[in-house]
């Protein structure tokens, strides 16, 4: 077999270089490391004042309870090691596509390991003097990479720090934001009469939002009105304490005195002191945040945490690529200019971390330019946790941004993708996650800033001129304790690996091109005969090709099967290549499947399917065995809300029905490994993907397929027996609502009255002989029948049998099916199906929703009062809809079968009493509904409910608790 240099170039080989190994084929060097570092940290120790006493004596060393303890230690030890061995999920194997994670890199690891042997705290420099240099080191090299200026000669340079993730560098972002959308106006509260800047109101001027680029204003700051005050540029804020020292000697020390009984952090956004800028139909509070559809779910957690709300927080629509909408962006901001609603800031996703994609910053740089100018001013954030590092692809060893060139497997960014990079220079912050893309030990996230005096918004301490000597890091940002180790691991792997397209950006090239063979084999691994659907949200490149072109087609036979050495002298297949995927190594995609050749339109079911597929291929429990799952992925949603039309055009591609309002399951494959691009080995990831699939959609064939089946039905009353159907969501056989009455023998009706009377507690079922369709009994009119004591026994005797239930009659009939079905709950009311004859009233509960819960009870008693001229119709045949006055949604999901059984006091019990309203029908129209009646319904002593979910049993196992009896439909 040919060396990998021969096959891949250098590049692979200097990668190999960076990592443990999937099979720790780097252990004796790693190893040797560990001992170096061992070896200094011992060092280290006996070096400072060697000729103190030893404190630990070989004395103490050979008592008992010294080696009691040691020997403990050694047995907590080798008891966890192998059980972290087993347990822990294997990030450092090819196969794991999961979350934003890999095998860290071995320089990493070594700089890991020494800081955390000296537990330095980068709160403070006396706690911390060398690793606070190397945080800051680690800061200028991330600004560096992404094309902040890092030259302390400008007036404008770059800051940057390690948090413990990007939800923390996030809700940094957002505070620094919303404290500088307050500054101008805590500097004018200051200026006023009797204020200690009072003396500068009428000297000091300042640029408009419109004249941000002047470098003085032709407005005094007192004279603004409240929107320009509000809409200030954040260059033209962030330059206020250096204005007013150079215009009035006013030093950095004296402003923070003069400001502090005004800055928000003082005061809160909602003082009385702020209302006096809200005029003009301005609100404080109205303030608004704008974001992609595929923000992090740590977004709305820092709206809350800092006070904007996270309803403040509005999501942008995105495209077909999950990439943002600039126009829909456009009209947001439009609004906003028209009603006088300030901004605080737009944030970008460079790399959402669901779909990889790259929103086109460089749209949204000119965009911020627009509204500048029309007097609109916000902060430009990028959330870059997933994208920032690869950046490095576009920066050769000496640091100039360029397009790569490098060998593949290491391969070139799309275009757009490269625009977004490069334009994350002009974003006001950044965040940037060494913990996933840097291939770093948690936690290390990281906020950059372009202007380092950014982060002087959020500390309690006095800015200083920089002056090149070292600062405590502690002092800015949310964090106080802060690890030493995170940001010397970070900066020994920076050094060691390099942030250019020789380093970092080889490494991210090669798992972009591994993602890239990964949806190659997503995208054709359905055709239109297989009984599986597999669509990537990504849609394949049509203008590539020339015209006519089968692209998959020519997926299959030029890149699938072709060695990396063979295809990258195919110039054709590498430019299909570059344009295929998604932008940043993420492929998110769904499934669906056919029945008989019949493409599913259920939503419900094509989540269940996917939602099984990820139970296969991922670890969710200790007792999980990591060894059965050859391939390990992870999950999420896209919400109809957040992604519109997006979504819309995936769920037409799946072949879904379109008026289908639900959210849709997506499985998300994460590949970050270089490994995968060495003998083809991502088709045997691809190919154990395809046997899951296949294999699950069998069950799901099964699930939606009627055959001839068992039917369980509870019978209600003794007069004429009512019986309600045991429904399941899951299954086709049982997807309805069916309440029918039929003619037994009078042998059999006595019997069956003398068996109730027996055991008046009990409930009891009427199920077929014989397997049958439910759409066969309906049509017959007829089925031979057996009655039994709670469900049948699996023994197949029954306590009745031999006979026929003859002269069927439907009393309600209603499909299941996910667009039968309501995605909400009724708000105020439970409704159930009021039916019998006589004197013998039965309820069903009316399954809006799912899921839910079968709830019925036969012989009801009924104390209502009639309105008057009206007269309770026939319901033996038609039912009526009686509502009780519970709040469903408030009390849905309903609880599990353990729950119900353990709480005597459920509410759906023997005897219970409710307020009802009675109804003609069950149309939910709860707030214009006339009510026939009102009154008690007193629930009678035959309960039926099922809380627990029935996935592929239709018979599950019963629990039995008083009167009732719980069967979970879905």
């Amino acid at each position: 077999m040919a060396s990998s240099a021969t096959a891949y170039g250098d590049h692979h080989d200097a990668v190999a270089a960076w990592f443990l190994g999937p099979h720790a084929e780097n252990f004796d060097v790693l190893e040797n490391v560990f001992r170096n570092v061992l070896y200094e940290q011992e060092k280290a120790r006996t070096s400072y004042f060697p000729h103190d006493d030893n404190y630990i004596t070989p004395y103490m060393k050979a008592t008992n309870s010294f080696q009691k303890n040691i020997s403990r230690l050694k047995y907590v030890v080798n008891q966890l090691a192998p059980r972290l061995a087993q347990h822990s999920i294997p990030f450092w194997n090819p196969r794991y596509n999961g979350h934003m994670n890999m095998d860290t890199t071995m320089p990493g690891m070594a700089g890991y390991l020494m800081a955390m042997l000296y537990n330095p705290n980068n709160v403070a420099t006396e706690a911390s003097p060398l690793t606070t240099v190397l945080e800051q080191h680690v800061g200028l090299q991330l600004c560096e990479m992404v094309g902040i200026n890092v030259d302390v000669t400008k007036k404008v340079f770059g800051w940057g720090h390690i948090t413990c993730g990007g939800t923390v560098a996030n809700l940094e972002s957002m505070w620094a934001a919303r404290n500088l959308k307050y500054y101008p106006l805590s500097l004018r509260l200051a200026m006023k009469k009797g204020g200690p800047l009072a003396f500068i109101a009428d000297k000091f001027h300042l640029p408009t939002c419109q004249e941000a680029s002047a470098s003085d204003g032709k407005k005094l700051l007192k004279d603004f009105t409240n929107w320009e005050l509000l809409n200030i540029a954040p260059d033209v804020v962030l330059d206020i304490p250096d204005r007013l020292r150079d215009q009035f000697s006013i030093t950095s020390q004296f402003l923070q005195s003069a400001l502090q009984n005004y800055l928000i952090q003082t005061v809160s956004k909602d003082s009385d002191a702020f209302e006096e800028f809200e005029s003009d139909g301005i609100k404080l509070n109205k303030m608004v945040y704008f974001a992609s559809a595929t923000r992090h779910y740590s977004w709305p957690k820092a709206a809350a945490v800092v006070g904007i709300g996270s309803e403040h927080l509005i999501d942008v629509q995105v495209d077909n690529d999950a990439r943002i909408d600039v126009e829909n962006l456009r009209a947001h901001l439009d609004e906003c200019l028209a009603k006088k609603k300030p901004v605080y800031t737009v944030v970008a996703i460079i790399g959402s971390t669901e779909q990889g994609a790259c929103d086109p910053l460089d749209q949204v740089v000119t965009l911020r330019e627009e509204f500048r100018q029309k007097g609109l001013s916000f902060v430009l954030h990028a959330d870059a946790a997933w994208g920032a590092y690869f950046a490095a692809t576009l920066r050769p060893k000496e640091g100039k941004f360029s397009i790569p060139m490098g060998f593949v497997p290491s391969l070139a960014l799309k275009p757009s993708t490269e625009k977004a990079l490069v334009n994350l220079k002009h974003c006001d912050s950044i965040t940037v996650d060494p913990h996933k893309s840097g291939y770093i030990q948690y936690p290390a996230g990281g906020l950059l800033y372009r202007d380092q005096r950014m982060r002087y918004l959020i500390t309690w301490t006095s800015p200083i001129v920089y002056r090149g000597e070292l600062e405590s890091i502690g002092v800015y940002g949310i964090e106080g304790s802060k690890p030493g180790a995170a940001p010397v691991a970070t900066w020994v792997s920076h050094e060691v690996i390099g942030l250019h397209q020789g380093g970092y950006g080889a490494l991210l090239g090669e798992a972009v091109f591994s993602c890239v063979k990964m949806y190659a084999h997503l995208a054709t691994m359905s055709t239109d005969e297989t009984d599986f659907i597999v669509v990537p949200l990504n849609e394949l490149p049509t203008n590539v090709l020339p015209p006519g072109t089968d692209v998959k087609e020519f997926i299959r036979k030029r890149i699938l099967p072709v060695s990396n050495k063979d295809l990258v002298k195919d110039n054709e297949a590498m430019k299909l290549i570059q344009a295929m995927g998604s932008d940043l190594a993420i492929n998110a995609f769904a499934v669906n499947f056919r029945v008989n050749g019949n493409t599913n339109k259920d939503v419900v079911e094509a989540n269940n399917l996917g939602q099984r597929i990820f139970q296969r291929l991922s670890v969710s429990s200790v007792n999980d065995d990591v060894k059965d799952k050859p391939l390990i992925l992870t999950s999420t949603q896209f919400s109809t809300r957040g992604y519109g039309k997006c979504l819309e055009h995936l769920k037409k591609r799946l072949g879904l029905n379109l008026t289908d309002g639900r959210d849709l399951y997506i499985l998300v494959n994460v590949v970050m490994s270089p490994w995968p691009t060495e003998y083809n080995f991502t088709k045997q990831i691809a190919d154990a993907l395809q046997n899951v699939i296949e294999e699950e959609v069998v069950i799901s064939q099964f699930r939606n397929t009627v055959t001839p089946d068992l039917h369980g039905f509870v019978m209600q009353g003794t007069e004429r027996v009512s019986l309600v159907h045991l429904p399941m969501f899951n299954m086709a056989n049982h997807r309805y609502q069916l309440i029918i009455t039929g003619d037994l023998p009078l042998e059999v009706l006595k019997a069956y009255a003398k068996e109730r009377a027996k055991f008046p507690q009990q409930f009891f079922t009427l199920g077929t002989a014989n397997y049958t369709t439910l759409e066969r009994i309906l049509k017959d009119k007829k089925f031979a029948a057996v009655i039994d004591k709670g469900l049948p026994p699996s023994d197949g005797s029954h306590l009745i049998s031999g006979f026929e239930l003859t002269n069927i009659q439907v009393i309600v009939n209603r499909p299941l099916d996910s667009l039968d079905i309501y995605t909400t709950y009724p708000q105020h009311s439970m409704p159930f199906y009021l039916y019998g004859s006589g004197s013998q009233w039965h309820i069903d509960h009316v399954l809006f929703a799912a899921p839910n819960a079968q709830l019925n009870s036969d012989q009801v008693k009924l104390e209502v009062t009639v309105r008057p001229g009206q007269t309770l119709p026939d319901s033996s045949l038609k039912p009526l809809c009686c509502r009780l006055q519970l709040p469903e949604q408030a009390m849905q999901p309903m609880p599990s079968d353990k729950d119900i059984a353990s709480n005597k006091r459920f509410f759906f019990r023997a005897g219970a009493t409710y307020d009802v309203a009675i109804y003609k029908d069950t149309k939910l129209n709860e707030d214009r509904d006339v009510p026939l009646a009102k009154g008690k319904l007193t629930l009678g002593k035959a309960i039926f409910a099922d809380t627990d979910m029935l996935n592929e049993n239709p018979l599950p196992s019963e629990h039995a608790h008083g009167n009732c009896h719980f069967w979970r439909t879905w």
